[in-house]
Protein backbone atom coordinates (compact mmCIF):
# COMPACT_ATOMS: atom_id res chain seq x y z
CA UNK A 1 0.00 0.00 0.00
CA UNK A 2 1.37 3.28 -0.98
CA UNK A 3 1.39 5.62 2.04
CA UNK A 4 1.67 9.23 1.55
CA UNK A 5 5.38 9.40 3.20
CA UNK A 6 6.15 6.91 -0.06
CA UNK A 7 4.33 9.05 -2.57
CA UNK A 8 3.64 12.67 -2.90
CA UNK A 9 0.07 12.79 -4.28
CA UNK A 10 0.58 14.33 -8.18
CA UNK A 11 -2.05 16.61 -7.37
CA UNK A 12 0.10 18.50 -4.73
CA UNK A 13 2.95 17.93 -7.02
CA UNK A 14 0.91 19.90 -9.89
CA UNK A 15 -0.18 22.60 -7.04
CA UNK A 16 3.43 22.94 -6.40
CA UNK A 17 4.84 23.41 -10.06
CA UNK A 18 1.66 25.70 -11.33
CA UNK A 19 2.42 27.86 -8.26
CA UNK A 20 6.27 28.38 -9.61
CA UNK A 21 5.60 28.83 -13.15
CA UNK A 22 3.19 31.68 -11.84
CA UNK A 23 5.57 33.48 -10.24
CA UNK A 24 8.16 32.98 -12.82
CA UNK A 25 5.57 33.80 -15.41
CA UNK A 26 4.69 37.35 -13.55
CA UNK A 27 8.39 38.33 -13.39
CA UNK A 28 9.36 37.75 -16.51
CA UNK A 29 6.12 40.10 -17.67
CA UNK A 30 7.18 42.58 -15.35
CA UNK A 31 10.56 42.87 -16.28
CA UNK A 32 9.50 42.80 -19.97
CA UNK A 33 7.61 46.71 -19.89
CA UNK A 34 8.60 47.12 -23.69
CA UNK A 35 6.70 44.57 -24.97
CA UNK A 36 3.04 45.21 -24.11
CA UNK A 37 1.89 42.76 -26.47
CA UNK A 38 3.09 40.25 -24.01
CA UNK A 39 0.29 41.49 -21.15
CA UNK A 40 -2.68 39.57 -21.64
CA UNK A 41 -5.18 42.87 -21.88
CA UNK A 42 -8.62 40.62 -21.68
CA UNK A 43 -10.29 38.33 -19.47
CA UNK A 44 -10.01 36.08 -22.74
CA UNK A 45 -6.69 36.10 -23.46
CA UNK A 46 -5.78 35.83 -19.67
CA UNK A 47 -7.84 32.77 -19.54
CA UNK A 48 -6.07 31.40 -22.95
CA UNK A 49 -2.84 32.19 -21.43
CA UNK A 50 -3.52 30.29 -18.04
CA UNK A 51 -4.55 27.62 -19.81
CA UNK A 52 -1.39 27.44 -22.08
CA UNK A 53 0.90 27.50 -18.94
CA UNK A 54 -1.37 24.54 -17.79
CA UNK A 55 -1.14 22.72 -20.76
CA UNK A 56 3.08 23.09 -20.69
CA UNK A 57 2.83 21.68 -16.94
CA UNK A 58 1.29 18.58 -17.61
CA UNK A 59 2.79 18.52 -20.54
CA UNK A 60 6.36 18.69 -18.27
CA UNK A 61 4.58 15.98 -15.60
CA UNK A 62 3.31 13.51 -18.51
CA UNK A 63 -0.19 14.11 -17.94
CA UNK A 64 -2.55 15.03 -20.27
CA UNK A 65 -4.93 18.13 -19.94
CA UNK A 66 -8.62 16.67 -19.83
CA UNK A 67 -9.48 18.49 -22.69
CA UNK A 68 -6.53 16.62 -24.32
CA UNK A 69 -6.73 13.32 -22.68
CA UNK A 70 -7.59 10.75 -25.19
CA UNK A 71 -9.31 8.26 -23.11
CA UNK A 72 -13.19 7.38 -23.40
CA UNK A 73 -16.01 9.66 -21.83
CA UNK A 74 -18.15 7.06 -21.00
CA UNK A 75 -17.60 3.48 -18.82
CA UNK A 76 -19.46 1.01 -18.20
CA UNK A 77 -19.05 -2.36 -16.44
CA UNK A 78 -19.18 -4.34 -19.71
CA UNK A 79 -21.79 -6.32 -19.47
CA UNK A 80 -23.80 -5.25 -23.01
CA UNK A 81 -27.25 -5.12 -20.91
CA UNK A 82 -26.47 -3.00 -18.45
CA UNK A 83 -24.20 -0.88 -20.16
CA UNK A 84 -27.00 -0.50 -22.98
CA UNK A 85 -29.70 0.25 -20.56
CA UNK A 86 -27.33 3.28 -18.73
CA UNK A 87 -26.99 5.08 -22.00
CA UNK A 88 -29.68 7.55 -21.02
CA UNK A 89 -29.40 10.73 -22.42
CA UNK A 90 -25.75 10.85 -23.64
CA UNK A 91 -26.03 8.51 -26.52
CA UNK A 92 -22.87 6.29 -25.04
CA UNK A 93 -23.17 3.25 -23.32
CA UNK A 94 -22.35 3.37 -19.65
CA UNK A 95 -21.66 6.30 -17.25
CA UNK A 96 -19.63 9.31 -17.57
CA UNK A 97 -16.38 9.23 -16.52
CA UNK A 98 -15.91 12.99 -15.47
CA UNK A 99 -18.99 12.66 -13.04
CA UNK A 100 -20.00 11.98 -9.85
CA UNK A 101 -21.01 8.50 -8.54
CA UNK A 102 -22.38 7.04 -5.39
CA UNK A 103 -22.14 3.60 -3.82
CA UNK A 104 -24.11 1.99 -0.93
CA UNK A 105 -23.18 -0.66 1.10
CA UNK A 106 -26.70 -2.88 1.11
CA UNK A 107 -25.60 -3.89 5.03
CA UNK A 108 -22.65 -3.82 7.58
CA UNK A 109 -21.26 -7.18 5.78
CA UNK A 110 -21.16 -5.77 2.14
CA UNK A 111 -18.57 -2.63 3.08
CA UNK A 112 -15.73 -4.91 1.53
CA UNK A 113 -18.05 -5.47 -1.78
CA UNK A 114 -19.19 -1.26 -1.75
CA UNK A 115 -14.82 -0.97 -1.85
CA UNK A 116 -14.15 -3.67 -4.50
CA UNK A 117 -16.80 -2.01 -6.62
CA UNK A 118 -15.60 1.47 -6.22
CA UNK A 119 -11.78 0.44 -7.04
CA UNK A 120 -13.05 -2.09 -10.24
CA UNK A 121 -15.02 0.87 -11.27
CA UNK A 122 -12.43 3.12 -11.31
CA UNK A 123 -10.19 0.74 -13.03
CA UNK A 124 -12.88 0.37 -15.96
CA UNK A 125 -13.10 4.01 -16.24
CA UNK A 126 -8.63 4.41 -16.38
CA UNK A 127 -7.94 5.17 -20.36
CA UNK A 128 -5.82 2.47 -22.01
CA UNK A 129 -2.43 3.78 -22.45
CA UNK A 130 -2.91 5.96 -19.55
CA UNK A 131 0.23 4.77 -18.06
CA UNK A 132 -1.85 3.67 -14.96
CA UNK A 133 -2.89 7.20 -13.55
CA UNK A 134 -3.20 6.60 -9.37
CA UNK A 135 -6.51 6.47 -7.90
CA UNK A 136 -7.09 7.92 -4.45
CA UNK A 137 -8.58 6.81 -1.53
CA UNK A 138 -9.83 8.93 0.92
CA UNK A 139 -11.11 7.47 4.11
CA UNK A 140 -11.05 8.67 8.21
CA UNK A 141 -8.82 7.28 10.19
CA UNK A 142 -11.02 6.36 12.60
CA UNK A 143 -13.75 4.43 10.87
CA UNK A 144 -10.43 2.50 8.76
CA UNK A 145 -8.94 1.30 12.14
CA UNK A 146 -12.10 -0.57 13.15
CA UNK A 147 -13.69 -1.62 10.07
CA UNK A 148 -10.12 -2.50 7.87
CA UNK A 149 -8.10 -0.93 5.60
CA UNK A 150 -7.42 -1.98 1.70
CA UNK A 151 -5.74 -5.25 1.74
CA UNK A 152 -2.87 -5.22 -1.34
CA UNK A 153 -2.94 -9.17 -1.75
CA UNK A 154 -6.26 -8.94 -2.43
CA UNK A 155 -6.61 -5.81 -5.09
CA UNK A 156 -3.62 -7.66 -6.57
CA UNK A 157 -5.73 -10.80 -7.07
CA UNK A 158 -8.53 -8.85 -8.34
CA UNK A 159 -6.08 -7.34 -10.80
CA UNK A 160 -5.52 -3.73 -9.39
CA UNK A 161 -1.84 -2.81 -9.04
CA UNK A 162 -1.50 -1.70 -5.36
CA UNK A 163 1.73 0.74 -6.29
CA UNK A 164 -1.17 2.75 -8.26
CA UNK A 165 -3.72 4.04 -5.15
CA UNK A 166 -2.57 6.69 -2.86
CA UNK A 167 -4.02 6.35 0.79
CA UNK A 168 -5.28 9.37 2.38
CA UNK A 169 -6.09 8.77 5.99
CA UNK A 170 -8.07 12.06 7.38
CA UNK A 171 -8.73 12.62 10.51
CA UNK A 172 -12.67 13.30 10.05
CA UNK A 173 -15.46 13.64 7.60
CA UNK A 174 -14.89 17.22 6.86
CA UNK A 175 -11.08 16.92 5.94
CA UNK A 176 -11.91 13.66 4.07
CA UNK A 177 -14.31 16.15 1.35
CA UNK A 178 -11.37 18.12 1.44
CA UNK A 179 -8.98 15.62 0.31
CA UNK A 180 -11.10 14.32 -2.14
CA UNK A 181 -11.94 18.13 -3.36
CA UNK A 182 -8.36 18.68 -3.83
CA UNK A 183 -8.09 15.70 -5.56
CA UNK A 184 -10.49 15.38 -8.33
CA UNK A 185 -9.18 18.91 -9.42
CA UNK A 186 -5.94 17.09 -10.51
CA UNK A 187 -6.29 15.47 -14.37
CA UNK A 188 -2.83 13.39 -12.88
CA UNK A 189 -5.60 11.08 -11.13
CA UNK A 190 -7.41 8.79 -12.61
CA UNK A 191 -10.18 8.44 -10.15
CA UNK A 192 -10.67 9.55 -6.44
CA UNK A 193 -13.15 7.37 -4.05
CA UNK A 194 -13.71 9.13 -0.81
CA UNK A 195 -15.38 6.82 1.82
CA UNK A 196 -17.89 8.37 4.31
CA UNK A 197 -19.31 6.04 7.00
CA UNK A 198 -22.79 6.49 9.21
CA UNK A 199 -25.86 7.61 8.21
CA UNK A 200 -25.06 11.83 8.22
CA UNK A 201 -21.70 12.12 7.99
CA UNK A 202 -20.52 15.81 8.97
CA UNK A 203 -20.35 18.38 5.94
CA UNK A 204 -21.60 15.40 3.44
CA UNK A 205 -24.20 17.79 2.05
CA UNK A 206 -25.53 18.97 -1.27
CA UNK A 207 -22.77 22.16 -1.39
CA UNK A 208 -19.97 19.49 -0.69
CA UNK A 209 -21.08 16.95 -3.24
CA UNK A 210 -22.32 19.99 -6.04
CA UNK A 211 -18.52 20.83 -5.83
CA UNK A 212 -16.82 17.43 -6.16
CA UNK A 213 -19.07 17.17 -9.10
CA UNK A 214 -18.55 20.37 -10.79
CA UNK A 215 -14.75 19.81 -10.55
CA UNK A 216 -15.39 16.19 -11.89
CA UNK A 217 -16.54 17.31 -15.11
CA UNK A 218 -13.95 20.45 -15.40
CA UNK A 219 -10.83 17.86 -14.88
CA UNK A 220 -12.52 14.50 -16.39
CA UNK A 221 -11.24 13.01 -12.89
CA UNK A 222 -14.10 9.84 -11.74
CA UNK A 223 -15.49 10.81 -8.57
CA UNK A 224 -16.62 7.48 -6.47
CA UNK A 225 -18.53 8.79 -3.24
CA UNK A 226 -18.65 5.31 -0.86
CA UNK A 227 -20.98 5.27 2.11
CA UNK A 228 -21.00 2.38 4.62
CA UNK A 229 -22.95 2.10 7.69
CA UNK A 230 -25.92 4.66 5.71
CA UNK A 231 -29.67 4.21 4.86
CA UNK A 232 -30.26 3.77 0.84
CA UNK A 233 -33.33 3.72 1.31
CA UNK A 234 -33.61 7.42 2.93
CA UNK A 235 -30.21 8.87 1.82
CA UNK A 236 -29.16 12.15 2.00
CA UNK A 237 -29.34 14.21 -0.62
CA UNK A 238 -26.16 14.39 -2.51
CA UNK A 239 -25.13 15.60 -6.56
CA UNK A 240 -24.37 12.11 -8.09
CA UNK A 241 -24.88 11.74 -11.46
CA UNK A 242 -25.90 8.16 -9.90
CA UNK A 243 -26.37 6.55 -6.71
CA UNK A 244 -26.19 2.15 -6.25
CA UNK A 245 -26.55 -0.13 -3.71
CA UNK A 246 -23.86 -3.27 -3.55
CA UNK A 247 -24.30 -6.27 -1.67
CA UNK A 248 -21.98 -9.47 -1.45
CA UNK A 249 -23.25 -12.54 -3.91
CA UNK A 250 -22.28 -16.15 -4.31
CA UNK A 251 -20.04 -16.60 -6.64
CA UNK A 252 -20.26 -19.94 -8.75
CA UNK A 253 -17.44 -22.88 -7.61
CA UNK A 254 -14.78 -23.27 -10.33
CA UNK A 255 -13.86 -26.90 -11.03
CA UNK A 256 -13.01 -29.14 -7.95
CA UNK A 257 -15.40 -26.60 -6.26
CA UNK A 258 -12.84 -23.91 -5.75
CA UNK A 259 -14.17 -20.66 -5.16
CA UNK A 260 -15.35 -18.34 -8.18
CA UNK A 261 -14.71 -15.00 -9.13
CA UNK A 262 -15.74 -12.51 -7.08
CA UNK A 263 -19.65 -11.45 -7.40
CA UNK A 264 -21.98 -8.58 -7.20
CA UNK A 265 -25.65 -8.06 -6.62
CA UNK A 266 -25.99 -4.22 -7.79
CA UNK A 267 -29.23 -2.04 -8.29
CA UNK A 268 -29.56 1.03 -9.69
CA UNK A 269 -31.23 3.60 -6.85
CA UNK A 270 -30.96 7.04 -8.82
CA UNK A 271 -29.74 8.41 -12.51
CA UNK A 272 -29.81 11.40 -13.90
CA UNK A 273 -31.74 10.66 -16.74
CA UNK A 274 -34.79 8.75 -14.37
CA UNK A 275 -33.73 5.23 -14.83
CA UNK A 276 -34.47 3.24 -11.97
CA UNK A 277 -34.74 -0.09 -10.48
CA UNK A 278 -31.87 -1.40 -12.79
CA UNK A 279 -30.18 -4.61 -10.90
CA UNK A 280 -28.00 -7.29 -12.00
CA UNK A 281 -25.89 -9.78 -10.61
CA UNK A 282 -22.39 -9.64 -11.90
CA UNK A 283 -19.03 -11.20 -11.88
CA UNK A 284 -15.62 -9.47 -12.08
CA UNK A 285 -13.16 -10.88 -14.68
CA UNK A 286 -9.93 -9.84 -13.50
CA UNK A 287 -8.40 -11.39 -17.09
CA UNK A 288 -10.44 -9.43 -19.09
CA UNK A 289 -10.73 -6.42 -16.42
CA UNK A 290 -14.92 -6.79 -17.14
CA UNK A 291 -17.77 -7.59 -15.21
CA UNK A 292 -20.40 -10.09 -16.88
CA UNK A 293 -23.63 -10.97 -15.37
CA UNK A 294 -23.73 -14.35 -14.37
CA UNK A 295 -24.98 -17.47 -15.93
CA UNK A 296 -26.25 -19.95 -13.54
CA UNK A 297 -28.39 -22.66 -12.62
CA UNK A 298 -30.00 -24.55 -9.61
CA UNK A 299 -27.65 -27.42 -10.09
CA UNK A 300 -24.38 -24.86 -10.27
CA UNK A 301 -22.77 -25.04 -7.12
CA UNK A 302 -22.03 -21.80 -5.32
CA UNK A 303 -18.84 -20.43 -3.04
CA UNK A 304 -21.33 -18.83 -0.48
CA UNK A 305 -22.44 -14.90 -0.45
CA UNK A 306 -18.80 -13.25 0.07
CA UNK A 307 -16.45 -11.91 -2.56
CA UNK A 308 -13.60 -14.14 -3.55
CA UNK A 309 -11.07 -12.20 -2.94
CA UNK A 310 -11.02 -9.14 -0.05
CA UNK A 311 -10.57 -5.76 -0.84
CA UNK A 312 -10.17 -4.76 2.42
CA UNK A 313 -9.34 -6.39 5.19
CA UNK A 314 -9.19 -5.84 9.40
CA UNK A 315 -6.14 -5.78 11.76
CA UNK A 316 -3.61 -7.48 9.26
CA UNK A 317 -0.45 -7.36 10.11
CA UNK A 318 0.51 -6.22 6.45
CA UNK A 319 -1.47 -3.22 6.73
CA UNK A 320 -0.53 0.08 7.90
CA UNK A 321 -2.23 3.70 7.90
CA UNK A 322 -0.64 5.63 5.30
Amino acid sequence: MTSLLDQIPPFTILEQTMNNSDSDSAASLQLSPTNPSAVPRSASQKAAALKARLGKILSASGVKAAEQEDGPSHFGFGADRIDAALRGHAEAPGLPCAALHELHAADKGDRTSAAAMALLLAQRCRAPGSGNRPILWVSESGEAGRQGRLYPPGLAELGIDPSTIVHVDAPDSIAALRAAADGVRSPAIAAVIVELSGRKPRGLDLTATRRLSLSAQKSGVLGLLLRSGSDADNPLPTAAFSRWQVAAAPSLALGGNAPGQSAFDIILLRHRSGLYGLSARLEWNRDDQLFREQQSSESTPQSGAVPAVAAVRAAHPGTRAA
